[in-house]
């Protein structure tokens, strides 16, 4: 198992740097993996002086010794995305569904959207499969409140940090309701796409 945050890179800087090294260093002391600060800077150095032109999707992966590496790759335009809803299986260890893990199993399906929007037993709302769900309701946008159910995003915290996201739960039929009479919008967000259209199929 290995640790791994999913950046954006832009011109040779990645927003959001010091919420997902607190991210990483949160998760490496739950799991128990070694981390070192002056790792993270330097890997973060050698990407920004290979890649300092261009728009890219980075990943930097921690594993349990504290080695880093990284994965740049480029980054398509993709804007708008379709999704349907599904069951998040109750079996699932909390320390997976709360960090970013290459344990990713809970979050399969079979592609015949883009995503999936998962939520639990009692029908809470909780997140994408490639990140965190922001519904638009009389022109405010919420997202679920985090009750260690899933994982929390950097793009997510940024949001409500800044005013733009409010926390509000909501439940499976309340929604699917709510989206056929045109009451509610939904956004994928995550820091690599920011804020992106969804299609939810009901």
């Amino acid at each position: 198992m290995q640790l791994f945050e999913t950046l954006r890179m832009e011109a040779g800087k990645l927003p959001r740097l010091s919420y997902h090294k607190a991210r990483m260093e949160r998760s490496a002391a739950r799991l128990g993996f070694r981390f070192d600060g002056d790792l993270w800077k330097n890997e973060i150095n050698t990407i920004i002086e290979k890649h300092p032109v261009g728009h890219f999707r980075t990943k930097l992966i921690l594993n349990p010794d504290g080695t880093m590496q990284h994965v740049v790759a480029d980054l398509s335009d993709k804007k708008a995305f379709t999704a349907k809803f599904q069951q998040l299986q109750n079996h699932i260890p909390r320390s997976v569904v709360i960090n970013k893990t290459t344990q990713r199993d809970h979050l399969a399906h079979m592609h015949e959207t883009d995503l999936i929007l998962l939520y639990d037993e009692k029908g809470k709302i909780l997140e994408f499969d490639i990140g965190n769900v922001a519904i638009k309701e009389n022109n405010q946008l919420f997202t679920p409140v985090y009750e260690a159910d899933f994982l929390l995003g950097c793009k997510r915290q940024e949001m409500i940090d800044n005013g733009a996201l409010l926390e509000k739960n909501f439940y499976l039929n309340e929604l699917k309701e709510k989206v056929a009479q045109g009451k509610v919008s939904l956004f994928l967000i995550n820091s690599l796409r920011e804020v992106a259209d969804v299609e939810i199929y009901l």
